[in-house]
């Protein structure tokens, strides 16, 4: 009697206890935190983790564009200063002083950045051992630069500071602009039965209401008159007639050309002259081709 009350006893308290053995015992041999965790809750980590770094991201990407638009924003302040006239009074006034001291000074009035680039070193070019001795008033910022500069330096605007480097590289990088001449190379067509008028009067006119001169001269033509194979406007005379009024001789800006041994570049294609200049060249070649068109 007591056997069987003991071995029911013990059967109960198997029941009982058996159950939550069996829910200790792990599902897998695998171990660490992962395996403990329930399959959803492991499923989540990684999209947690893929979140923050969409959103490391996003912080990046906008601190960027906010980078990119500042530096806009300091080079037109810059750009605009340096072509501004100086206010200071009377001007640039230094006699044998240090070249370099006087383009800080220059940056300090103007409150621009000065920064020399290390070429200027490996070019042998030491502006704080030159001297210069200069005294003018009422010019601009950039034409001071030019005045104080030796001619185997150059410089070129960035946000905020104006770089003194050697001549080749302020021409670098260059830029690509097109230009179409279709006006340029259009010729009048002859109408038979036009009203007729007094050309040579209107000619006349508009010629003394200019203060006389053309634009044949500019192609070889002496004078007015009907278009010939010497006066007539071809993208080869186009581009000849760029070449010599734009360049490196007359402004220093304005790199030299392919022909002169230069990196600058100028060719005709479909009615437009792909043109590879210096910021300074492309704003001549605008202006030069203003007149003719």
């Amino acid at each position: 009697m007591k056997r069987s009350v003991i071995l029911t006893v013990v059967m109960l308290l198997a029941a009982l206890v058996g159950p939550r053995v069996v829910q200790a015992i792990p599902a897998s041999p695998s171990s660490g935190p992962a395996a403990a965790l329930p399959s959803s809750e492991s499923a989540a980590v990684p999209k947690a983790s893929e979140a923050k770094a969409d959103a490391t991201d996003a912080t990046a990407a906008y601190k960027a564009r906010q980078e990119a638009a500042r530096k806009v924003r300091e080079y037109a302040r810059t750009s605009r200063t340096v072509s501004s006239t100086m206010r200071s009074r009377p001007g640039l006034d230094f006699e044998r002083t240090s070249i370099k001291n006087v383009l800080m000074y220059l940056g300090e009035v103007g409150k621009f950045g000065i920064v020399f680039d290390k070429a200027l070193e490996e070019a042998g070019l030491d502006l704080d051992a030159r001297t210069v001795s200069i005294k003018v008033s009422r010019v601009s910022y950039e034409k001071a630069i030019e005045l104080i500069l030796p001619r185997e330096c150059g410089y070129r605007i960035g946000p905020g500071y104006v770089l003194i480097t050697t001549l080749e590289k302020s021409w670098m990088p260059l830029k690509v602009g097109t230009y179409s001449i279709r006006l340029a190379l259009a010729e009048i067509p002859n109408f038979t039965d036009a009203p007729r008028f007094e050309v040579g009067d209107v000619l006349q006119s508009a010629t003394s209401a200019a203060g006389g001169g053309g634009f044949g001269d500019l192609f070889g033509a002496a004078g007015a008159g009907t278009a010939t194979d010497d006066s007539r406007a071809t993208p080869e005379r186009i581009i000849e007639m760029v070449q010599k009024f734009v360049r490196n001789e007359n402004d220093r800006r304005i790199a030299p050309w392919a022909d002169e041994g230069g990196p600058a570049t100028i060719t005709y294609l479909g009615g437009n002259l792909i043109v590879t200049q210096t910021d300074h060249g492309h704003r001549a070649i605008r202006k030069l081709l203003a007149m003719i068109e």
